[in-house]
């Protein structure tokens, strides 16, 4: 890595998981535990955003878990994009099926970082956003539409992939 921070969209799902209580549920505490890992080790060495969609996700539910969230949010810095733009782009990723129509926040999320030149959407959704089969076509709308993709991954493969860029 060239020593530059990467500049990381944190979207709801991240939030959630990271101010998440106890859960009986294996995986979501795994998912969980990677996640506060990813915010103690490497939250700093990176400039993170977060957009109006995952801010008005996060606002919506329980008072105490509403509270939890948005005491991380207000720490991060606030996306500065031109809607118009992120709606177009957002409009291209559900015309040409890269996400569901009828998942237009997660399109709004993808596209916001896009739009934004951000390096890495971190997220916890790997139905719509963090697929390895809808990744390639979210790729080439977003390319074909004048914007780089940023990385869309999880929190565990972020760390894995530093960690495999460790051992090199």
């Amino acid at each position: 890595m060239t020593g530059e921070r990467l500049r990381v969209y944190i979207e709801t799902s991240f939030v959630s998981y990271l101010t998440g209580g106890p859960t009986s549920d294996a995986k979501i505490a795994s998912d969980q535990a990677f996640t506060r890992k990813w915010w103690e080790t490497e939250q700093d060495k990176c400039d993170c955003f977060v957009s109006p969609y995952t801010i008005d996700e996060s606002s919506v539910g329980n008072t105490d878990s509403v509270e939890r969230r948005m005491a991380v949010i207000s720490g991060l810095s606030a996306l500065s994009v031109n809607p118009d733009e992120v709606d177009a782009l957002a409009e291209r990723l559900l015309a040409e099926h890269a996400v569901p129509e009828k998942e237009y926040t997660d399109a709004l999320h993808i596209a916001a970082a896009a739009v934004a030149g951000m390096d890495i959407l971190l997220t916890w959704n790997c139905r719509h956003m963090a697929n390895p089969h809808t990744l390639p076509k979210t790729r080439d709308i977003i390319t074909a539409n004048g914007y780089t993709c940023p990385a869309i991954m999880t929190p565990k493969t972020f760390i894995e992939n530093v960690n495999m860029e460790a051992k090199l």
